[in-house]
């Protein structure tokens, strides 16, 4: 079931990436675009490169901080896993790759530690949804924002303020919801399953006791604002690159609309969504659509592409290759298999 909704997921990505491809095209001049990526500046990609050598490492040491105490895994570990994960998103279907963080940050595979990953992931969504929330509001006061961004950011607040709700009730009502649970497993004769949700639910929401630390939380917000002053200043040097003036305050704003966008699902690496709102982001700061477009691709090829070769020299220095990655996320996520390195 877990492979055909990836696959089903991602038909609908496709689709609605050529649907964002199609409504860019008519407003966009393609030879402008094109001849405003023959003003590449070369230098300039040194900017990029340093942000993503500095990005990479903080949104690493924020994950291993999300983590239990008891439970938390080396920065190492997590800064490798986390690259291979990132690749992994951008060349298989359905967000593989956070499904291949919660199968390798683990020592022994279990199920209950995968649980428990995956609670570290939610919170890691919600700090970066809450963060992309937060620099879109504040661009309302400096910028005039069309009606299609208030309505995304609209949805947003629903989905990240409802998601952290969730995760707080999650984390301290636990004890309730899994003799609700129970009770519910009675009624339709899966008694059974009992012992194996327990198990499961009380993992997870091991993963959330970042939650119930404000001092942890503070931490974790202020690394994440790190985290997306980064991203600007990756977006502010490859703009440089073309040579197209984007202050750093629309580059944040930029990046936020970018991260809001991505909620929407895609193809494998966005292709299609990341172009339409990357467009439409600095056309706000006032860039015409083409050299808007000409931009968005070289932010999404050099994303692409650091993340693609930085994966996989982590997954060399894992001793895996990428096919066995692909193999070890089809089998079943509760065996205790785990990957071989290559020989």
């Amino acid at each position: 079931m877990g492979r055909k909704f990836r696959v089903q997921s991602a038909v609908v990505g496709v689709l609605i990436g050529l649907g964002c491809l199609a409504l860019l095209l008519r407003q966009v001049d393609l030879k402008q675009s094109w001849n405003a990526l023959g003003k590449l500046n070369g230098p300039f990609l040194l900017v990029p490169l340093a942000v993503f050598f500095l990005n990479l490492p903080l949104r690493a040491w924020r994950w291993q901080l999300i983590f239990p105490s008891s439970s938390r895994p080396s920065i190492g570990n997590c800064l490798t896993v986390l690259g291979i994960g990132n690749m992994a998103n951008f060349l298989l279907p359905g967000r593989a790759g956070d499904l291949a963080r919660c199968v390798l940050v683990g020592r022994a595979g279990s199920l209950e530690e995968s649980s428990r990953t995956l609670g570290t992931l939610a919170v890691e969504k919600v700090l970066d949804g809450l963060a992309l929330v937060g620099i879109v509001l504040f661009s309302i006061w400096t910028l005039h924002p069309p009606h299609w961004l208030l309505d995304l950011l609209r949805v947003a607040i629903l989905i990240f303020g409802g998601a952290l709700l969730l995760l707080v009730a999650l984390r301290y009502r636990t004890r309730a919801l899994i003799d609700f649970v129970r009770r519910a497993f009675r009624v339709v004769h899966l008694s059974a399953l009992e012992e194996r949700f327990d198990g499961l639910l009380t993992s997870f929401a091991d993963g959330l006791s970042a939650v119930s630390s404000a001092g942890q939380m503070l931490t974790l917000l202020l690394i994440t604002a790190a985290i997306w002053t980064t991203e600007a200043g990756s977006i502010w040097g490859l703009a440089g690159a073309l040579g197209l003036a984007v202050s750093l305050k629309s580059a944040v704003v930029a990046s936020a609309i970018l991260g809001l966008g991505l909620m929407i699902p895609a193809a494998p690496g966005g292709l299609g969504t990341y172009e339409l709102f990357g467009t439409e982001a600095f056309k706000l700061a006032g860039i015409a659509a083409s050299s808007a477009l000409a931009l968005t691709v070289v932010i999404h090829a050099w994303v692409f592409v650091a993340n693609i070769a930085v994966g996989i020299c982590l997954l060399a220095i894992k001793g895996i290759t990428l096919s066995q990655l692909r193999n070890r996320l089809e089998v079943d996520p509760g065996s205790r298999s785990t990957i071989q390195p290559s020989s």
